[in-house]
């Protein structure tokens, strides 16, 4: 098996549903990473929007497996694995936003790229291993510009002359360094929503989403022992879906704009 890296940036808000029944003041929360806390996309989540997507063709079972109408069982020869967040979107008193990420998030991408054997272009690597060892207080987010009185959520950032040019494009502009425990706890935007009958309101619910400009990263492990007819009809065929910046829809609301993001393949 081959692992290949992917990346989602999300175009508009995105809720991808817990499920889960709590009694907390928000109704509807997103998933989550069961030892981090934050954002997740679920790989069930993350394969069937990525199926619906790719839309039905003679490589989709062989791909994704089975749908639920077939008769017989038949497991997906690609694995799809969870989708992590890389940054998000915070607001600023200086510019509309900063692009928030910590010294943690870096690291476990690190490892992950380890783990996976997955490699990336050397000039990123350094520039991320040079970001992970930055040293972050509680309550004091780093900024990489020169920028006085910067406020990030409400907090006060210091700037730091590392230069993060080569992360730009990974994972964002006007990047901002947290501690692991402050970027946990930036809250997520919470939305109000209602169900009208004849104009009458009969459920106000509070949902939570990921706003947009998110990034998250996942991995797609892919089979090496195909002869070279399969590989151009079945592998080709799927890669060829990300070659221009293929939009998928992830999580509920589709009718009203959520989970529309951009997925890449990150090349080397």
């Amino acid at each position: 098996m081959r692992n290949d890296l992917y990346t989602i940036t999300t175009l508009s808000n995105l809720h991808v549903g817990s499920g889960d029944i709590n009694f907390d003041i928000i109704d509807n929360q997103v998933q989550r990473d069961a030892i981090t806390g934050l954002p997740t996309i679920h790989s069930s989540s993350l394969k069937g929007a990525l199926r619906e997507a790719s839309g039905e063709s003679k490589y989709t079972q062989y791909i994704f497996g089975a749908d639920n109408k077939a008769k017989e069982a038949q497991a997906g020869a690609f694995h799809f694995f969870e989708a992590s967040l890389l940054a998000r979107p915070v607001r600023s008193n200086k510019k509309p936003y900063f692009m928030a990420t910590s010294v943690g998030v870096i690291e476990n991408f690190l490892t992950f790229l380890e783990d996976f054997e997955i490699n990336i272009d050397a000039e990123l690597k350094v520039a991320l291993e040079a970001l992970s060892k930055v040293k972050v207080q509680e309550g004091k987010p780093i900024i990489f510009e020169k920028l006085d009185g910067v406020i990030l959520e409400d907090t006060e950032a210091t700037a730091n002359s590392l230069d993060v040019s080569a992360l730009e494009e990974f994972l964002g502009k006007n990047l901002a360094l947290f501690a692991d425990a402050d970027f946990k706890a930036l809250s997520l935007p919470v939305l109000a929503r209602n169900y009208l009958e004849d104009g009458v309101s009969k459920n106000l619910w509070y949902e939570e989403v990921v706003p947009k400009k998110s990034k998250f990263y996942f991995a797609i492990a892919k089979p090496t022992n195909l002869d070279e007819a399969d590989k151009k009809e079945k592998l080709d065929a799927f890669e060829k879906r990300f070659d221009n910046n293929t939009h998928v829809q992830f999580g509920g609301h589709k009718s009203i704009g959520y989970g529309y993001s951009k997925v890449e393949k990150v090349s080397l």
